[in-house]
């Protein structure tokens, strides 16, 4: 029995670091787009403006980051996109300007209405494309565009009325304040700024507010994402911190050539270990180190992506013995993205 649970979280770690194989091919930067103050990271198809002005995104990822359910039936060349709160349904056809809304309004009924789009769904590069704004905001989502930047903010109804429960009266504070008030949050923080060439730079990836996840979770693995200059900075090593020291009493993988100048590590501590059924504190979870190459100022930040079914940084806990959960949701944890920068000499 011990060694089938021992099986399990290993599964969970394979699932994690799925997307960690994959060496993403930097590309000019197009449409991007954020929910709920993630940045979604699109595999093999970005997002497109069609010519009246709509953007068109791939069915899948932007609304499974809102909390959306999303299917496609082969018969009908349709998409069918539920939102999170199960009230309201929509369905698209591939080539079809009209769109069927469906709003739940007893147990038993809903109301049918059609939604004349000024772009249909389309077929891209083998992938289904569909307008993004009409979606969006039928599910209750508010949708802006930032056209200087070619920034598409999306934030959901669920993400926007946490902020404001959250939000203390009388006080005027930021989404990232109020959001680090309330949630546990992760960090990064260097051990200098000030380096020569040649020199190591320890970057700490750390965690705070660990009782906002309430109970009394340990810590059972890590995931990172550093974003950083390859011309400026080389990545030379990944470590895991339990209890104020590094440990080897781990599964671990990591990509240093990853998504768009980024180091990625994932890691999980062997469940049978010494270094397991440890608390999770305030503190360090992990360590990069990075060589200095030339004299350049640059910036080291930490990534809040979302690629595919995964998040670019999160942290692991066992609830109770062998019940492993992530926390990496927008709701459940805050990602700091304050870049570190680094003077070189």
């Amino acid at each position: 029995m011990k060694n089938k649970k021992i099986i399990s979280a290993l599964l969970v770690f394979t699932t994690v670091m799925s997307s960690l194989c994959s060496v993403f091919a930097a590309e000019e930067k197009k449409v991007t787009v954020s929910v709920n103050d993630r940045l979604i990271y699109f595999v093999d198809q970005d997002p497109v403006i069609s010519e009246n002005d709509n953007t068109l995104i791939p069915v899948r990822g932007v609304f499974e980051a809102m909390g959306a359910k999303v299917s496609w039936d082969a018969n009908e060349r349709s998409v069918y996109v539920q939102a999170k709160d199960n009230i309201v349904r929509l369905k698209l056809f591939i080539d079809n300007p009209i769109a069927k809304k469906l709003t739940l309004t007893s147990i038993t009924s809903m109301d049918s209405e059609d939604i004349e789009l000024s772009t249909p769904p389309t077929i891209m590069n083998d992938r289904t494309m569909i307008p993004l704004r009409v979606v969006s905001e039928n599910i209750g989502a508010t949708v802006d565009w930032d056209g200087e930047n070619k920034h598409i903010t999306i934030l959901t109804k669920e993400y926007k009325r946490f902020i404001s429960g959250n939000a203390k009266e009388g006080e005027e504070l930021s989404n990232k304040d109020i959001l680090k008030s309330a949630l546990p949050y992760m960090y990064i923080e260097a051990d200098k700024t000030q380096a020569k060439v040649g020199e190591t730079i320890t970057v700490s990836l750390k965690i705070a507010n660990t009782e906002k996840i309430g109970g009394t979770p340990s810590f059972a693995g890590v995931t990172g994402t550093i974003y950083y200059d390859m011309a400026a900075l080389e990545s030379i090593s990944q470590h895991v911190i339990v209890e104020e020291k590094e440990t080897t009493d781990i599964l671990s993988a990591a990509n240093p050539e990853y998504a768009n100048d980024s180091v990625k590590f994932t890691s999980i501590i062997y469940p049978n270990s010494d270094s397991a059924q440890k608390p999770l504190v305030d503190g360090t979870l992990a360590t990069f180190k990075f060589k200095v190459l030339d004299e350049n100022q640059t910036e080291i930040s930490l990534s809040n992506r979302a690629v595919g079914w995964n998040s670019d940084t999160s942290v692991m806990i066992d609830e109770a013995l062998y019940k492993y959960k992530s926390i990496e949701k927008p709701e459940d944890i805050y990602i700091d993205i304050t870049p570190v920068v680094i003077n070189a000499q």
